[in-house]
């Protein structure tokens, strides 16, 4: 690379980071402010929190200073994500290790540069490193105990833009595994701290352990501050996941702003950006690489290698985490103080304070606007350990009335979506004569193998979809052995004032002819306690609470 094409890049990379300075001051007062999991967008938090298998109330939970019951791997994960545990065990280690494998050093045209093994034989770098066919054909990639040329003849792609190149190498069988990257976001939020693999200056491999935070997500490109790194290094969160492919950075400079070398020495091109001291980090956020390279056109023989970069994992066995994430949830709900009435009305005072007329409009604004965090529907982690548990910590059929111990009805949901997920795969690998009948076929899995959980408002009214079907605030316990009936047996209040709830967050949906008889049972069957603790479990879990269990008389205004 020229002097000229390293300041140009070194040049574009400092005016995105400046030019974010005012949100990245934001960001980093709130994470010291206010902690990791309050900084970044509620929806990329709660990705976050699905990638590590842990919810909203475990990670709150812990956030408070509780021991979880069973500290395994995932809440360490997270005591070491919110920064309450800053110590590193084996297993993290070990990990770093058997990820690193697939980084190798590239050695190109009398330069040094950093790839990533991706598929059984294609290698990820930066394009500035591996900018032609002409210079990949001579150049030449070392792994731990293997040394392969690039083979561009058969594949080789590059993306200026985003700076990054995919190109082929020799298949051979001392290739180490490659590392399978992942394309949904939730690897990394503002706050969390990142782990590096690079080459410095082409010498050994070396690791640069949660030395870097994470300050910036741009629509391309993630921002880390401290920023060391070599071209093609790779970065990633502390479950070794890919989050980023590291091609620039933002140089210190002296007090006249001049980039100065790691010895605080003045800087010139002539000398390399290996020898420059770094101020912040930029990395190719890693869902855009894949998501350039999944839209670019291909046939042939190249189309073929790059599908072995998407290629489907082999599915996880995931019941046995599940029932685990569950149980641990109600662990921590069974010692928990189960209603707070004092801290609620302060949360209750505090979250209407600026409604002055609850009128059906200004209460739909104020619960939209706060239902920040959106989880999709599954009762087994959160309805059943913690949001509807009565004061004796067992559940009740919404139908019948009926005591229902919650670790078994969590055991038998895990069960339920495990046979109904089992059935679906082999139903989809068995072929059927239209693709477009899946969804109906997996209705009627769902409707033979169903949750123990009750929408107030059935899930037809709104076509399955969320966050209407994962709204706790209308998600109640029943028994798959009750029948069914328009009208519950008991808890009628609870019914209404949770259908009222849907009808105010969701405008059009609800029927308002039954308005009447609504209003009806809400006045008749007054706010319990479980309803009040619910409430309250749910506000620290979404964000927005209902306002006719806070507020009873509110309900002439809807």
């Amino acid at each position: 690379m020229t002097s000229d094409a390293l300041q140009s890049r070194l040049a574009t990379t400092r005016a995105r980071y400046e030019g974010r300075a005012a949100q990245r001051k934001r960001g980093c007062a709130s994470v010291a402010r206010r902690g990791v999991l309050h900084t970044d967008a509620p929806h990329r938090v709660t990705r976050r929190l699905d990638r590590l298998g842990v919810d909203w109330q475990l990670a709150s939970s812990v956030e408070r200073g509780a021991s979880p019951p069973v500290r395994g791997p995932r809440e360490l994960d997270l005591e070491r994500l919110i920064g309450r545990d800053t110590l590193v065990d084996a297993g993290f280690l070990e990990s770093g290790v058997q990820a690193a494998r697939a980084v190798g050093r590239l050695h190109v045209a009398g330069r040094w540069g950093t790839g990533l093994l991706i598929a059984p034989s294609l290698l990820l770098t930066a394009s500035h490193v591996l900018p032609s066919v002409t210079e990949a054909a001579s150049g030449s990639v070392e792994f731990d105990d293997v040394r392969v040329a690039c083979r561009p003849e058969l594949f080789f792609l590059s993306d200026m833009a985003l700076d990054f190149t995919v190109v082929a190498v020799e298949e051979v069988p001392t290739l180490p595994p490659h590392l399978s990257l992942i394309e949904q976001e939730g690897k990394a939020i503002l706050g969390e701290r990142l782990n590096v693999v690079l080459f410095p200056a082409g010498g050994p491999k070396q690791f640069a352990l949660r030395a870097h935070v994470l300050v910036d997500v741009l629509e391309n490109f993630v921002h880390y501050e401290a920023g060391v790194g070599t071209s093609g290094a790779v970065v990633f969160n502390d479950q070794w996941e890919v989050v980023a492919l590291h091609h620039s950075g933002v140089p210190a400079t002296d007090d006249g702003g001049e980039p100065v070398t790691s010895d605080g020495l003045p800087w010139s091109p002539d000398l390399g950006e290996q020898r420059l001291a770094w101020r912040a980090g930029e990395g190719v956020r890693i869902s855009r690489i894949l998501r350039a390279l999944r839209e670019r056109p291909l046939s042939g023989p190249a189309a073929q290698l790059r599908a072995r970069v998407f290629d489907p994992a082999p599915a996880p066995a995931e019941t046995d985490a599940e029932l685990r994430a569950a149980l641990v949830n109600l662990d921590i709900g069974r010692s928990r103080v189960y209603y707070d009435a004092v801290a609620d009305r302060a949360a209750r005072d505090r979250y209407y304070a600026d409604i002055t007329v609850p009128h059906r409009s200004v209460l739909h604004g104020l619960l939209e606007r706060t239902h920040v965090r959106r989880p999709a529907y599954r009762p087994v982690r959160m309805v059943y350990p913690w949001v509807d548990l009565h004061p004796d910590l067992k559940l009740r059929s919404l139908h019948s009335g009926a005591a229902v111990d919650p670790e078994d009805l969590i055991r038998a949901d895990v069960a339920a979506e495990a046979a109904r997920t089992r059935r679906f795969r082999e139903l989809a690998a068995g072929g059927v004569p239209d693709p477009g009948t899946l969804p109906e076929e997996f209705d009627l899995l769902e409707a033979a193998l169903p949750f123990n959980c009750e929408h107030v408002v059935p899930q037809a009214l709104f076509g399955k979809r969320e966050p209407m079907r994962g709204d706790l605030h209308h998600l109640f316990t029943r028994e798959t052995g009750d029948a069914d009936t328009s009208q519950p047996r008991e808890g009628r209040g609870a019914v209404a004032r949770a259908t009222l709830y849907f009808l105010v967050r969701y405008p059009g949906i609800v029927d308002e002819r039954r308005l009447s008889e609504l209003v009806a049972w809400h006045r008749n069957d007054p706010v319990t306690e479980h309803e009040l603790h619910r409430n309250a479990a749910i506000a620290e879990i979404q964000g927005n609470r209902n306002p006719f269990i806070d507020h009873p008389g509110w309900v002439l205004d809807v």
